[in-house]
């Protein structure tokens, strides 16, 4: 996240939403956001202040996590396998979502080893489902899951067998109970770096681009947010003539662009009304900055 306490332009613009949306849905099983700026020094509309409120609360809306993990089941099949699992001391996890699918039971140990866990045969996994849960596995275990999956008959007929075989595939992916208490799931965590002592050394622009952004004499070409117009004109210390491409430092537009660098917006007041423009181009001495 480009931005800081002093340099922090908002970003609404609909190129902008498409970029935020490619960044943020990539992530399969991780997303880290590295920011030197706070939420309230942001325009509540900026982009980055929707992912900041985002990543303090991923799962709005979602009900809470509930410590009767019984009641997260959808049979008494799933039921007695989660009991017994539970007796043994493993950390289990009832309808564990992944990828937009739903695992009826996951069992995790130490290292992130994991196994998940399907009961076929009651109403939710009829064999009218077998083709559409195989191809969901096998979906899933392009990404890393592991399945073990038990009939229901074959676990009415065997049910000490069938946990026998289970265990034992748990033990040979190296997953153990951990005695542990039911855990309530952490979607996200907050971490603080203290700013460095030091001024760091700082890098030194390449190519035609300035880091102290747009000055006076270079052309600018920006888009108006609010009716799409673009329009192209040189930042001028003293002329304002907009008809004939000049917009001075003086103006409420102008003032706000000094500084600015391409695919900024800067807001500023005119005839009391605010007004929004998108900063598509800069060139300086006519080369694109």
């Amino acid at each position: 996240m480009v931005a800081d306490s002093s340099k922090k332009q908002s970003q609404t613009a609909t190129h902008f939403e498409q970029r935020f949306n490619v960044a943020m849905s990539r992530a399969r099983d991780r997303l880290y956001v590295v920011r030197s700026v706070r939420e309230e020094e942001l325009n509540p509309k900026d982009l980055k202040a929707s992912i900041i409120r985002h990543m303090r609360e991923p799962m709005k809306g979602h009900a809470k996590p509930t410590s009767d993990l019984h009641s997260l089941c959808d049979s008494d099949f799933e039921r007695e396998i989660l009991s017994r699992l539970l007796k043994r001391g493993y950390h289990v996890s009832p309808q564990v979502g992944a990828m937009g699918y739903s695992i009826d039971m996951v069992v995790e140990g130490k290292g992130n080893q994991r196994l998940a866990i399907e009961c076929d045969g009651d109403k939710y996994h009829g064999p009218e489902r077998w083709s559409d849960d195989m191809n969901r596995q096998r979906i899933l275990e392009r990404v890393g899951w592991r399945f073990w999956r038990c009939w229901s008959s074959s676990f009415t007929v065997d049910p000490d067998g069938c946990m026998a075989d289970l265990f034992a595939t748990l033990d040979r992916l190296g997953i153990h109970p951990t005695g542990e208490e039911v855990l309530v799931p952490i979607y996200t965590e907050h971490r603080v770096i203290k700013p460095a002592t030091s001024e760091p050394e700082r890098i030194k622009p390449t190519g035609s681009g300035s880091l102290d952004g747009i000055r006076v004499g270079d052309r600018v070409i920006v888009r108006y947010l609010d009716d799409n117009k673009s329009v192209s004109f040189v930042l001028s210390d003293d002329r304002d003539d907009v008809t004939n491409g000049f917009v001075s430092t003086k103006t409420p537009l102008g003032a706000q662009l000094l500084g600015a660098n391409e695919e900024d917006e800067v807001e500023f007041q005119t005839n009391g009304v605010a007004r929004r423009v998108l900063i598509v181009r800069t060139e300086r001495n006519g080369v694109a900055a």
